[in-house]
């Protein structure tokens, strides 16, 4: 009698026709009905990710939660903006500046809690990590389908590496990586119910996947990547054929045109297109076509290494920190190869549907937009972008773990059994597998301190990133802010705010021509009452950049101080033709105006304003001001009554 083959699995499902006949087995009635459990990994994944996030309930407003909400003028609205979230570029409501960036959902989600809680960090960092809990339970309940003719304790393991990993700090302790959370998130439901489309046969499951992953992409534009990651995900592990793939994968096409469609729209209406800065990236300073590639590359092999050995963790590794290289620089070289490699190998393994090979397509697809391989983006390190691509690095770790084990699967073994004593060493395997989980947990906890708000960010980091003049200039920022009053301007410890121009001279000798830094130098200098001292800064700010709004308004109060009134209006109006929405500056405007007598056109820019800051107690005292000293008490009552109205709710 002919010895029967092995049903065992490790790498790949034993073959095309037995890969997952789960997936459509209603129609076939060749296997018995799947058993979604154990569910007590589901619940474990996600009160994991919670617990881990606990300490950063406290945190207050960090890093980019300040140009996406604590700033951001369109989300402090409320959801009474809600067209324009959805009509402009992502920061329109921080600064006057194009971006590259349309993400209308995670503003209606801030807008929405601001509008509940204003300016109240809590329930940003509260949901963050809810919203993370529940992509555990969902990556759970998934990926348990998904490999269904894999050993349980795959996905089991996958997923619980996944919401450990210390790499996922940077998006959930910063509120503003809502985006990240929720765009992975809804990919994953987006796959849950294409699987159920192919359980059950009904095509509302495939509409409803169609519909929740157009939603994702108005999360973030990452998700674009799922286009490719669906075909993928239904040739490994199903018996679908190649049409058929096809056809299904090829309706997730009309929800990413849509978005496309709308992106470029309102992104093309910005007077002119967002211009990266070597601050941000520094691969752009490349000479060449190869150094570029090869500055790439180089950064991708430390996004390897950051995502297998998370330590340290850095918020940002810029220019002149790292610098762009050759191909005669060997991390180059490396990164290449190893990327390279593990390309080739995939695809050499694609027919054969080894698992690993998945692992490896999924990381590189969902990488491949943040590797300034394809194009040049606006950051060439964030550790925020490794958190959908380190799916595909917990599936490799996982699938090692399994196969060092020999652990294969076991179909009339119950699948609890299968995840708590897998192939009967199940002591070995959670042993490995609670040394993993501890050390990822305890970075991760010990991380998350270091995001409590931008100050203690860029102290932690500066350590380990001593030449980015990014980090040195705004860890100048927190530095001056430590020794001024926020709500008067006024200094309360000159010892700190010369240590922020400390800070910002280093950024300035990293980078030369780093205009937010002489313009910040020279705020914190006029602070000082240094005014000499500032106008030169200023000066030197607008040389390198002469559209900066900002210095342009800091240089008219200077003028405005040395009683140069027409100089003064010049800069301002100058200021405020660059940025229509700049209400420090209009205030000042109006304040020269006024000086002049000229009352109504000062009342003309006080009014301009409060369409974009309608509470603003200054100015709505300004405008009161203007009407007594016109000889109008009556239209100035109304006035000064809100003035103090706003200026009451203010101090609650």
């Amino acid at each position: 009698m002919k010895k029967r083959k092995s049903t065992r699995q490790t790498g790949k499902p034993q073959s095309r026709k037995q890969a997952n006949v789960s997936a459509g087995a209603q129609a076939t009635g060749t296997v018995k009905k799947f058993s979604a459990g154990p569910l007590w990994i589901g619940l474990a994944a996600a009160a994991l990710g919670f617990v881990l996030y606990l300490n950063t309930f406290g945190h207050q407003w960090c890093l980019d939660d300040y140009s996406a909400i604590k700033e951001n003028w369109v989300t402090k609205g409320g959801l009474k903006n809600l067209a324009t979230m959805f009509s402009t570029e992502y920061r329109y409501g921080a600064w006057n500046s194009p971006g590259s960036l349309y993400r209308p959902m995670t503003l209606v989600m801030f807008a929405l809690e601001w509008q509940i809680t204003p300016d109240n960090p809590f329930i940003g960092h509260f949901l963050n990590a809810v919203f993370y809990a529940l992509t555990g339970w969902a990556l759970w309940v998934t990926w348990r389908r998904i490999l269904a003719d894999y050993p349980p304790i795959l996905p089991a393991l996958a997923v619980l590496f996944f919401m450990a990993h210390p790499v996922h700090t940077e998006v959930v302790a910063n509120i503003k990586s809502r985006d990240e959370i929720m765009a992975l998130l809804l990919c994953t439901l987006a796959l849950n119910s294409i699987w159920k489309y192919f359980d059950k046969g009904k095509s509302g499951w495939l509409t409803a996947a169609v519909l929740i992953y157009g939603v994702s992409l108005f999360f973030k534009e990452s998700g674009i990547t799922f286009l490719a990651i669906f075909p993928l995900t239904i040739w490994f592990f199903t018996r679908k054929t190649l049409g058929e793939n096809l056809r299904i994968s090829a309706l997730f096409l009309i929800p990413a045109a849509l978005y496309l469609l709308i992106r470029h729209q309102v992104l093309s209406a910005q007077p002119y297109q967002e211009v990266y800065s070597a601050l941000d990236n520094f691969i752009i300073a490349a000479s060449n076509t190869g150094t570029r590639l090869a500055s790439a590359f180089m950064m991708c092999g430390r996004y390897l290494q950051t995502i297998i050995l998370p330590h340290p963790l850095i918020s940002d590794l810029g220019y002149p920190q790292m610098k762009p290289v050759s191909f005669a620089d060997w991390r180059a070289l490396l990164g290449f190869a190893v990327y390279g490699g593990m390309f080739i190998w995939a695809l050499l393994k694609l027919r054969s549907r080894h698992f690993l090979a998945y692992a490896i397509l999924f990381y590189l697809v969902t990488f491949s937009l943040f590797s300034n391989v394809l194009m040049v983006i606006g950051t060439s390190y964030g550790e925020r972008v490794l958190y959908t691509p380190s799916l595909g690095f917990v599936f490799a770790l996982a699938w090692l773990i399994m196969t060092a084990f020999g652990i294969s699967r076991q179909p009339d073994v119950p699948a609890a059994q299968q995840v708590s004593n897998p192939g009967g060493k199940g002591a070995l395997v959670w042993g490995v597998t609670a040394v993993i989980l501890l050390a990822y947990s305890i970075k991760t906890i010990t991380r998350n301190p270091a995001w409590y708000d931008s100050f203690t960010l860029y102290k932690a980091d500066i350590p380990n990133s001593p030449n980015c003049a990014k980090l040195n200039y705004h860890i100048g920022i927190e530095t001056t802010k430590e020794g001024v009053n926020e709500d008067s301007g006024q200094v309360t410890d000159s010892t700190w705010v010369n240590k922020g121009i400390d800070a910002f001279t280093k950024a300035i000798d990293l980078f030369p021509q780093y205009h937010d830094a002489y313009g910040s130098r020279g705020l914190a200098h006029f602070r000082l009452g240094h005014y000499d001292q500032a106008y030169v800064d200023y000066q030197k700010a607008l040389q390198h950049r002469p559209n900066d709004d900002k210095v342009l308004s800091n240089l008219g109060f200077i003028y405005f101080i040395r009683q140069q009134l027409d100089s003064a209006e010049v800069v301002y109006r100058k200021s405020i033709r660059i940025n229509p929405r700049f209400v420090d500056a209009r205030r000042n405007l109006g304040a020269v105006l006024a000086m002049k007598k000229q009352f109504p056109a000062a009342i003309e820019q006080w009014k301009e304003g409060l369409i974009y800051e309608p509470d603003n107690p200054t100015l709505l005292q300004y405008i009161g001001s203007a009407y007594k000293d016109m000889g109008r008490p009556e239209e100035a009552k109304p006035w000064l009554d809100r003035a103090a109205a706003a200026a009451a709710a203010q101090q609650k």
